[in-house]
């Protein structure tokens, strides 16, 4: 019963069942059978965890020496406004991390994210950090960037603030482990001298038969990898 539950679930939900439609699809059409056939296998592939490990690993592999940065920097990654704790899942470990680090390391702590909705992500994130405060009883300096809406728009205004702040430009960069590569990029433009600090890994190379039935979970990781490759052939031209 517990196999043909989750065998229900993994075939007939979402992506699931829009591959099979597009197998059958495929087997139907007599015009556009291959388009289709192709289009499901992609899909497919797309949707289990080993491509999508393949894909992200190396985002992920990124390695640099520790320095002796003089500040934490976390960049922001979505938030819900209405929540208790603001932040998305993957937002809130670059929060929690960030705090963390800047707490133990006796260091100040910069928050940089603006995004399109009506409330700034830094706006939530001050929420976010003001009940760690109270949970750790220490009275951090947090400064917040709330202008930027994309990543390089993160390292222009976070240059700006640390030199209004006269902050030096040596950090602990915080963001999720697939987007560091192109977070560095910027920063680095931006005249920063960085130490990565990733959290957010989403590589997990432990796998069992489920892991080769197309899931949302996969499916979306695949589609992080490729925004990330985009993004970083973008940030490389414009470079």
């Amino acid at each position: 019963m517990y196999l043909l539950s989750k065998l229900f679930t993994y075939l007939f939900l979402p992506p699931g069942i829009f591959i099979i439609a597009l197998i059958f699809a495929g087997i139907w059409s007599k015009r556009f059978k291959w388009f289709f056939i192709t289009l499901g296998v992609i899909f497919y592939l797309l949707s289990i965890k080993p491509v999508a490990n393949l894909l992200l690993e190396p985002l992920e592999s990124i390695t640099y020496a520790d320095t002796n940065a003089s500040s934490v920097l976390v960049l922001g990654g979505g938030a819900n406004s209405s929540a208790i704790l603001k932040a998305y899942p993957g937002a809130f470990k670059r929060e929690f991390y960030g705090f963390y680090l800047a707490k133990e390391k006796g260091l100040p702590l910069v928050f940089s994210g603006g995004g399109t909705k009506r409330i700034k992500e830094a706006n939530s994130a001050k929420s976010d950090f003001a009940l760690m405060q109270k949970l750790s009883n220490s009275k951090l300096k947090i400064y917040y960037e709330d202008k930027s809406l994309n990543t390089k728009q993160n390292a222009q205004y976070s240059a700006k603030l640390f030199t209004k702040l006269k902050l030096t430009k040596n950090i602990y960069l915080v963001t999720s482990a697939y987007h560091m590569r192109r977070a560095i990029i910027y920063f680095k433009k931006a005249g920063f001298i960085i130490s990565p600090k990733a959290v957010d890994y989403r590589v997990d190379k432990e796998y069992n038969f489920y892991d080769y039935l197309p899931n949302m979970n996969s499916l979306k990781n695949s589609y992080l990898a490729i925004h990330e490759y985009i993004g970083i052939l973008v940030a490389k031209i414009i470079l």
